[in-house]
């Protein structure tokens, strides 16, 4: 697997690559000025340098020179062109976007075991040092991502990884209708020319309140979501090892949703909460302290299905 510290490096090199070719485009073309215009150029730019390098060269410029490679998975050779632009594609609008974008970049490549980011998953690729063998089959990926981490074992099973629980949490609508109602009616509310900051504010309140009822309702009485059912992780009490009391289920869901739905607090409840699950040895989030609860491989299935259920959501192919 490609380390971090290249990933990041090459990142950086193909950035400027990408910004003195976006001001030399903007500067013939006269679009600086308008916002809209020069957007959607930086992003042509930014892809075409993308996609005609990988598919090209193998690589962009950047990553070549700290020694990585774009494969496509269960493939030899070079990229192939079509996969090449859409990988481009969605690499550069992260890359126009420098807050947004480089931190959905950074949470994606540098957290995942494998270091797919979203690109990567779209694309259907991965970056590998040049000397990697090929192909690199899809199937392996499991045995990949476990020699690239450790797994982390509790005395309730193993402990479910940052990049499958954040997957698994974008899921979490597939059997909630209520939920997924209420979102619409949220960006409605949003949208209404006669919106007021009140009634926005009103309404993110009502979202937050229903998804924490909702939340507590369902970790309480089955210990898991849509989303976690599909990575095959399931939520246990930590005295009982059973699904969680009401009490604890909506600390644990009052604290997520706090996470979650209040930007304020990403800094101070989200970013500490990544990186708990990400590098604690106990892969709890300040959701999971605050419940008392921890999130571990289904202890009903079969290692090995379980196994395959987290790497298909790694790979976003979980089936509902």
């Amino acid at each position: 697997m490609a380390d971090r510290g290249p990933r990041l490096g090459a990142r950086v090199l193909d950035s400027i690559a990408a910004l003195v070719l976006v001001i030399a485009a903007l500067v013939v073309l006269g679009d600086g000025e308008r916002p809209y215009a020069g957007l959607a150029i930086a992003w042509f730019v930014v892809w075409a340098y993308d996609a005609l390098t990988t598919a090209c060269l193998g690589a962009t410029p950047g990553k070549l020179l700290v020694g990585l490679k774009v494969v496509a998975l269960d493939q030899t050779g070079r990229v192939p062109p079509a996969t090449a632009a859409k990988r481009g594609a969605v690499d550069a609008a992260f890359t126009v976007l420098p807050v947004i974008g480089w931190g959905i970049w950074l949470s994606s490549t540098l957290t995942g075991a494998l270091g797919r980011g979203v690109a990567d998953r779209a694309a259907v690729t991965m970056v590998v040092p040049k000397a990697t063998a090929l192909p690199i089959a899809s199937a392996d990926l499991a045995g990949y991502a476990d020699g690239a981490r450790a797994p982390r074992r509790s005395r309730f099973g193993r402990v479910g990884d940052l990049d499958v629980r954040a997957r698994a949490r974008l899921r979490r609508l597939v059997d909630a209708p209520l939920l997924a109602a209420a979102i619409g009616l949220l960006a409605l509310a949003v949208s209404l020319p006669f919106s007021t900051a009140l009634l926005i504010v009103g309404s993110s309140v009502a979202w937050v309140v229903l998804f924490v009822l909702d939340e507590t309702r369902r970790v309480h009485r089955t210990g898991t979501t849509a989303g976690h059912r599909l990575a095959g992780l399931v939520i246990r009490d930590g005295r009982t090892g059973q699904p969680p009391s009401t009490g604890r289920s909506f600390a644990r869901a009052l604290v997520l949703g706090l996470t979650l739905y209040v930007p304020p607090l990403w800094l101070i409840l989200g970013l500490p909460s990544v990186l708990m699950i990400r590098f604690g040895e106990t892969g709890r989030g300040l959701h999971d302290l605050a419940g008392g609860t921890w999130v571990v491989a289904d202890p009903t299935l079969d290692p090995e299905l379980q196994r395959q259920r987290s790497m298909r959501m790694r790979l976003g192919q979980a089936a509902t």
